[in-house]
């Protein structure tokens, strides 16, 4: 049996932010599994718009332009990063502290840094594929740095 003094606020901040990043990765797919066979509503982008119907129009490529997708980026990068910034904060503290070793700290932050920007880029110029790969990039390493906190906070000694 577990005493509740003696667990600590790292251990169950890593627990939280793990299931936070589950809970988004779940969103994910019941979003996509949700969105089968339905009509695209309009105003999406573009290469979002794509089905095998050819009822594409050209008014909703003529109103979505560079600068809303600019906005768009802008947008989602802030909402991104909130999450990983924290996580990366929290495994910087308690992580780095712990093994004195701060290269997977900087190696996380790195790929996310590299992975964001090219799917900025890659949101802008309506490249479909490589966009949602570099999405998926991106919260696999939020992913891999939420289970190195959580591991790491599990081994800590009370």
């Amino acid at each position: 049996m577990v005493d509740v003094t003696t667990i600590q606020s790292g251990t169950v901040f890593a627990w939280f932010m793990l299931t936070m990043v589950l809970r988004r990765v779940v969103m994910l797919v019941v979003a996509g599994v949700a969105a089968r066979g339905k009509p695209t509503p309009p105003g999406r982008v573009p290469e979002d718009y794509r089905t095998k119907r050819k009822s594409v129009g050209t008014p909703i490529q003529n109103r979505f332009t560079k600068d809303v997708r600019v906005n768009k980026t802008i947008t989602n990068d802030s909402e991104n990063d909130t999450y990983f910034l924290i996580l990366l904060l929290a495994t910087a503290v308690f992580s780095d502290t712990n093994n004195g070793n701060v290269i997977r700290t900087i190696v996380y932050g790195a790929i996310y840094l590299f992975a964001r920007i090219c799917y900025a880029i890659a949101y802008i110029m309506g490249w479909q594929p490589w966009r949602s790969l570099f999405f998926a990039l991106g919260l696999a390493c939020t992913l891999a740095c939420s289970l190195d906190l959580v591991i790491t906070m599990s081994r800590r000694s009370n």
